[in-house]
């Protein structure tokens, strides 16, 4: 009699004396020379699924017993464990097994993790086959694989609502898909999201029979892999390809309705939201890319993007993905500035930091295009025009407008993405939806502070305007900003990405809010026109350009670039100073 069938006729709590009439039916039927050919030793596929099956029984008795953790967890490792047995049977029924064990060890994580007493810790489990002696597997950067103690807690991709497609996620592979987040004592000191930093996370169950106790007693290793840092795992002693999802750990971000069009209204009232975020580890060997959204948006716009280049086997862990949140009725100069003193801050933190790559969309790009230009003089010169050198003369240099205004090139820029970006202005930032809005913005006074007097009132009685530019009007063609900007050299090689509305119209054609001749930039490396509106940076034409983008850059150093910059800075400098005196 196979103990396989034994085992199972017993795990159904049949009855004894029905057991018994059961055990006596199949000795029969294999004594029985006849029934010996048509049932005899059962194939190796009859032996895998009642294996699968007792593992399905295992997996749903882990859930029914949640209240006493020790006894499910017990279940789980029962339900994984036949699953690698029954592999070694049999691999027809791979699909089902899969599916079993990936929900076994993501269920089991999530339980243990959820129970400080069993976390990260040698734990003897009792379950209905036997007993385990369940460790964890240190955390490890060359292994790809977490620190179990960095976690706060995890959630699933459904607990997290996933608001990414999975069409990128390789959830058919092998072991549990898991968020796991942490929480830092002083995350902005550290630039960490508020709610917590969301993380990819593959759980496995490797299990190894125990020497000492002849088998007796199984050893268990729930490992947490890092799957941006490696793609597959061993089981049963074969190489598989590790499961992964990369836009659930972006899905767990809470994304407020209206928030992006309230911070432009109200600016001051998102302040303290402002800043630059770090969405996983800070990691030194890893290139950032710094996303900068437009106008009435907010960084989550970013998710399917990020999603979509993570997922990609070349650039997977090549990259270290940041945001920077804004509130997009700021003045322009004085949202880069917090830009750039963010930048600044991050490498005083961090001095290990590769050099970044800037994707920006819409206004950000204007941001951005203010990270990598020396200005000297000619911005402060162009607003205030006439008045410049009295206020130039006035204003200290640690005002806030003329910080803004006055600045060298970052030379840690070392390539940018300029998504549907009004590098001349548009249009619409004139007429009356760009006057209503402008109507309806208020601005932080403490934007204005220590410039009140010295900056405001020349402001309002020499060139006419009545406040500092707000974002919206900022984007005017006729803003002196911008006309002073396009003037500048870029110290950083840079791409464009041009929506037309499928028209095909170019050079005549218009995004719907940018046209052609403000998104064009005849110094580009490269120019894609793609046939979406204003909000092509989710396209697929998109996406695929910034992947090869991407690529590019890997293959070339930032040394040159950064001594050929840091030269264009001095150069420029030089300049400024001969103008100026």
């Amino acid at each position: 009699m196979d103990p396989t069938i034994m085992k199972t006729i017993f795990r159904f709590g049949l009855p004894r004396q029905v057991a018994g009439l059961l055990l006596i039916l199949c000795y029969l039927a294999v004594s029985d020379g006849r029934a010996a050919d048509s049932v005899g030793v059962p194939p190796e596929g009859s032996a895998a699924e009642a294996i699968v099956s007792q593992a399905r029984l295992s997996l749903a008795e882990a859930r029914k017993t949640q209240s006493d953790p020790k006894t499910a967890v017990g279940h789980y490792l029962d339900a994984a464990d036949a699953v690698v047995r029954s592999l070694g049977v049999s691999s027809g029924n791979e699909a089902e097994a899969r599916s079993i064990y990936n929900a076994a060890s993501q269920e089991v994580a999530v339980l243990l993790r959820s129970r400080a007493e069993l976390w990260n810790r040698t734990e003897t489990i009792p379950s209905h086959d036997g007993t385990y002696r369940l460790r964890f597997a240190a955390g490890s950067h060359k292994e790809g694989t977490w620190d179990p103690g960095y976690f706060d807690f995890f959630r699933t991709p459904g607990q997290v609502h996933e608001k990414v497609a999975h069409q990128e996620a390789r959830m058919n592979d092998w072991g549990g898909v898991l968020v796991g987040v942490h929480n830092s004592a002083d995350p902005r000191k550290y630039f960490l999201p508020l709610v917590g930093l969301a993380v990819p996370v593959t759980a496995d169950l490797d299990f190894t029979p125990s020497a000492s106790t002849a088998g007796r007693v199984r050893d268990v290793m729930l490992a947490l892999y890092d799957p941006t840092r490696r793609t597959t795992i061993r089981v049963v002693g074969t190489p598989r390809p590790l499961a992964a999802d990369f836009g659930a750990p972006l899905a767990y971000y809470p994304e407020p309705k209206l928030l992006g069009f309230m911070a432009m209204l109200r600016p001051a009232n998102y302040e303290n939201r402002a800043g630059l975020y770090m969405l996983e580890p800070y990691d030194p060997d890893r290139i950032p890319v710094v996303l900068i959204h437009g106008l009435t948006s907010i960084p989550q716009m970013w998710i399917p993007t990020i999603s979509a280049i993570e997922s990609d086997p070349e650039l997977r862990g090549r990259y270290q993905f940041w945001v920077f949140a804004y509130p997009t009725g700021d003045p322009i100069a004085l949202s880069a500035l917090k830009l750039r003193e963010s930048l600044a801050q991050v490498y005083q933190l961090y001095p290990k930091t590769k050099d970044m790559v800037l994707i920006s969309h819409s206004m950000g790009g204007l941001l951005s295009q203010m990270q990598a230009v020396t200005t000297g003089r000619v911005l402060w010169d162009r607003v205030f025009q006439t008045d410049a050198d009295r206020l130039y003369a006035k204003v200290p240099p640690d005002n806030a407008v003329k910080r803004a205004l006055i600045f060298d090139a970052n030379p840690r820029v070392h390539r940018i993405v300029f998504i549907c970006v009004p590098h001349r202005g548009s249009d619409l930032a004139t007429n009356w939806i760009g006057s209503f809005g402008v109507g309806l913005i208020s601005l932080p006074g403490k934007l204005l502070s220590g410039a009140a007097n010295v900056v405001s009132a020349p402001l309002e009685k020499d060139v006419g305007v009545k406040h500092m530019p707000t974002g919206i009007n900022g984007l005017s063609p006729r803003s002196p900003l911008l006309r002073g900007l396009d003037t500048l050299a870029i110290h950083a090689p840079y791409h464009t990405i041009v929506g037309d509305r499928g028209k095909g119209d170019t050079p005549n054609s218009s995004d719907g809010v940018v046209a052609y001749w403000s998104s064009h930039l005849t110094g580009a490396q490269s120019e894609l026109i793609v046939p979406g509106p204003h909000g092509s940076y989710a396209l697929p034409q998109t996406v695929s350009e910034l992947k090869r983008i991407l690529r590019l850059n890997l293959s070339v150093s930032g040394a040159p670039n950064r001594n050929r910059i840091q030269k264009a800075v001095r150069s420029a400098a030089r300049s400024s100073s001969e103008h100026s005196g």
